[in-house]
């Protein structure tokens, strides 16, 4: 085989904007399961708001035992939401969360990988065997399997540090800000999505972007993953505008906190019903649920909760598609609609 055919092999159709270099790069994250060596801190901001950040987090390889060191992806500052892991199906995870506060017994549970009881996040008073926690003084490990069928993206969040704990006036669990997802790639490397109005398999690593978006009770907090820029991570606040380049291909990572049931909709953008070849624009998603969906990125919309209240209080933003000269590719006439 030649090495032209080789390079050719490397890079399946996707974002045509995406180097070869990086689609070489994001093949070889794939050739051998990883474990991921997280240190993870929980931090206290000045608005009362409590957020889990990146301390360092290493790629062991599985195989030959090299090591990639990611910290640098993550943003410096302290996010909400806190840091998305990105796994594949038969990676290992292991985060040591420190507890920064000086007080309190934070935690982290996750909804989507495998783990074993003691690494479940819990009090002992429900999980039976231990209350599993970060003191201010020492340090607790998790260990997460991303075994087969735990492919999707799941939120994880504090379960134990619990309400008014030291005379601190919390929200609750994970409201305050201490919520954060992983994405688990499946073992293939290919997701279901809407290309042109066409379901069809698209490669993980075309993916150009995923989006993280999480539903609360009155407000959307976002952050996004842009693979073009080598994994890079970016918090983005409060009901963000998300960016895009004119057909990238982009993935969105909805998950739900807090108590209420929320009807997610984005006008101008269709794509798939999980599991289906259905074309939907709206999906209904309740607490702690998640909902994912990958899509070319070719069109402006509003993404929104759309019942009234929420709607008539903010609880929306944008998605705007930029040509490569960063102008947006909103059409007038055609994009009216847009809220």
């Amino acid at each position: 085989m030649t090495i032209g055919l080789v390079i050719a092999n490397a890079v399946s159709f996707g974002s045509i904007g995406n180097a070869i270099a990086q689609s070489n790069q994001k093949t070889e994250q794939r050739s051998h399961p990883k474990n991921h060596e997280i240190q993870m801190g929980v931090k206290e901001l000045s608005d009362d708001r409590i957020a889990y950040k990146i301390n360092k987090y290493i790629l062991r390889d599985l195989v030959d035992n090299s090591t990639t060191d990611i910290t640098s992806n993550y943003d410096n500052h302290i996010p909400i939401p806190g840091p998305t892991i990105v796994a594949n199906e038969g990676d290992k995870i292991e985060i040591t969360l420190i507890n920064e506060m000086g007080w309190g017994y934070p935690s982290v549970h996750t909804h989507g990988a495998h783990y074993r009881i003691a690494s479940d996040g819990t009090l002992k008073d429900l999980n039976k065997v231990s209350d599993q926690a970060a003191s201010p003084s020492q340090p607790y490990t998790f260990e997460w399997d991303a075994g087969n069928g735990t492919a999707g993206s799941w939120p994880f969040h504090d379960h134990t540090l619990g309400r008014n704990v030291f005379g601190k006036s919390m929200d609750g669990l994970e409201t305050v800000g201490l919520f954060s997802s992983i994405i688990i790639n499946p073992a293939n490397g290919k997701v279901d999505a809407l290309i042109d109005g066409i379901p069809t398999k698209v490669n993980v690593k075309d993916i150009d972007k995923d989006f993280i978006l999480f539903v609360n009770d009155d407000v959307f907090w976002g952050s996004e993953i842009d693979y073009t820029k080598n994994g890079k991570h970016t918090q983005l606040g409060i009901n963000p505008t998300l960016t895009a380049a004119n057909n990238s291909i982009v993935r969105f990572n909805i998950q739900s906190i807090g108590n209420e049931f929320h009807n997610f909709e984005m006008n101008n953008v269709h794509w798939l019903k999980p599991g289906t070849n259905t074309q939907i624009n709206s999906h209904l998603i309740g607490p702690l649920a998640n909902h994912v969906f990958t899509i070319k990125a070719d069109s402006n919309a509003t993404y929104f909760d759309n019942s009234k209240i929420n709607l008539l209080a903010g609880m929306k933003g944008n998605f705007v598609v930029a040509d490569n000269n960063g102008k947006s590719s909103m059409n007038p006439e055609r994009d009216a609609n847009v809220i």
